[in-house]
């Protein structure tokens, strides 16, 4: 039987659950040794990936990449983290703040598949596209 990426996933955030750092290194070790023995090494990349999705979405955490033209001041972020917090019922948030000179002003906020565009050229594009309507 094939196991795939999700499966060996949730198996090991199933096993990490409330163990301690070094329970979980030795878990890790061992993990890696059956993905090895299974000729599965090469899905890790993929397997680690799903491993983050199950974990933050069991433990509450919501990721979100914040694109601005300056780096943001600790107050901003702060809002945000609560912003994001609130808009997606997550207990915890992380803030991945992005700079980027491209943008002209304002900050894009990206959670998941889903861009809040409160950029000024995002702004501009939806007046435009009112007015042209």
């Amino acid at each position: 039987m094939k196991v795939s990426n999700i499966q060996y996933a949730d198996a090991l955030y199933e096993s990490a659950k409330g163990k301690s750092r070094s329970e979980i290194n030795e878990l890790v070790a061992n993990f890696v040794r059956i993905l090895a023995k299974n000729n599965q090494v090469k899905n890790v990349n993929n397997i680690i990936s799903k491993f983050k999705e199950i974990w933050n979405k069991k433990e509450g955490i919501m990721e979100a990449e914040v694109v601005s033209r300056e780096k943001l001041s600790s107050q901003l972020v702060g809002k945000l983290i609560n912003f994001v917090g609130r808009k997606y019922n997550a207990r915890n948030v992380e803030i991945k703040s992005i700079v980027d000179k491209n943008i002209k002003g304002g900050i894009i906020i990206r959670v998941g598949d889903e861009v809040l565009d409160g950029s000024v050229s995002g702004q501009l594009k939806k007046l435009k596209s009112s007015l042209e309507k």
